[in-house]
């Protein structure tokens, strides 16, 4: 039997995505022999290893950013702050910052009572799943690639606390007499755990957070296993230190997509359709209107769902008349991609062959709208306004 192994990167609050890949996992049946992670990936790795995929969506649920880190939350609710730095409210921002000058990082109480609370570690210990994490010792930056059977009794705890001690955000964490650190500082996608355990097929998944890539690890790997397939988001997961739970509930959806897709039983690249659905003609144009008119990439699109809202979302936005543009202000202040989408289609409905917009010099300045208007013109979904 093929032996597989589970790769889960760091990534903070975007480790919610990673609970995405695994429903799909489980959905097809794929056992994993393996769960390899980093950061929010070794706590994740350690909900694999004990089989409970419930509890880890129950506790992906529940998160916010205040049961994970000690923040001044006084300052989070101030109104003089009730702006965003990087996707991170101005007040959690500077409540990181201060935690960082006065106490070499915000403390986390909070995210040890949850791995008390979630992590059993004799359910992990007696797992047919092997869990492996990665910390980095400090300041030495010493790797540490770590298997269960290489972490004294009662310790386990600990070292995926270690391995999501995500400095100089987080305090580093202490035991015994050394300290450790996020373990993305050395692997933020552990494939090298998977190696060493023999793995035959690695299923990872990247988050795209700050940390170390080791590109020789994905080479031998490439080269040492049947399968290498590394699963990750063309959407914006949002702020790694930011805990919500409506964020992940989108981000959980979007993982379970994407590995679908990434397992061939959906179509689609940023946006998802039922196998089938489309020839591979009118996906380009099928994902084209979908992004330019804005839709939820959460959900599995028919033929027909995918028409109905794009049909919503062309009623609402109103056809400019070109005569009423005169300048380039004008254009810039009646014209977005969606109105020049629709504008493409009237004219390619009008004119046909004779369109400008069928011209190759045109089409390369222009190739996502045009794609999209004439999409919606096959479709029938876009009709030329009675005059």
């Amino acid at each position: 039997m093929k032996k597989n192994a589970f790769v889960l990167s760091g990534g903070g609050s975007r480790g919610a995505y990673e609970l995405g890949v695994w429903q799909a996992l489980r959905e097809l049946g794929i056992p994993i022999h393996i769960a390899a992670g980093t950061s929010v990936g070794a706590l994740n790795g350690a909900m694999v290893a004990q089989d409970d995929f419930e509890l880890a969506v129950r506790l992906w649920n529940e998160l916010e950013t205040h049961m994970v880190f000690d923040l001044d939350e006084k300052k989070e609710k101030h109104p003089r702050f009730d702006f965003e730095i990087g996707g991170m409210n101005a007040g959690e921002a500077l409540a990181y910052a201060k935690e960082i000058l006065t106490k070499g990082g915000a403390g986390t109480s909070g995210l040890e009572k949850i791995v008390k609370d979630y992590v059993d570690e004799e359910k992990i210990r007696n797992s047919s799943v092997q869990l492996g994490i990665v910390t980095v010792e400090f300041p030495s930056l010493k790797p540490h690639y770590l298997f269960t059977e290489d972490i004294p009794q009662g310790r386990l705890n600990d070292y995926i606390l270690a391995s999501a001690a995500c400095f100089p955000a987080v305090q580093a964490r202490e035991i015994g007499e050394s300290h450790f650190i996020d373990g993305g500082y050395a692997d933020v996608m552990p494939v090298e755990l998977a190696l060493q355990k023999n793995a035959d097929r690695i299923f990872a998944v990247y988050l795209d957070a700050a940390g170390f890539v080791r590109k020789e690890d994905l080479k031998s790997a490439e080269k040492e296993v049947s399968q290498l397939l590394i699963i990750e988001s063309r959407w914006d997961l949002g702020n790694f230190l930011v805990f919500d739970t409506n964020n992940t509930r989108r981000i959980m959806r979007l993982g379970y997509l994407d590995a679908m897709k990434a397992f061939r039983v959906f179509d689609g690249e940023k946006f998802s359709f039922v196998k089938g659905t489309f020839t591979r003609h009118q996906l380009p144009g099928a994902e084209a209107c979908a992004e330019i008119f804005k839709l939820d990439p959460g959900i599995l699109y028919t033929k027909e769902t995918l028409h109905e809202h794009l049909a919503k979302a062309v009623s609402r936005t109103a056809l400019p008349e070109i005569n009423d543009i005169h300048t380039a202000e004008d254009a810039l202040r009646k014209l977005n991609q969606r109105t020049l989408v629709l504008f493409i289609a009237e004219n390619l409905q009008k004119k046909d062959a004779d369109s400008v917009f069928t011209e190759k010099n045109v089409f390369r300045l222009l190739k996502e709208e045009i794609v999209a208007a004439n999409y919606l013109v096959r479709s029938g979904i876009f009709q030329t306004p009675a005059n």
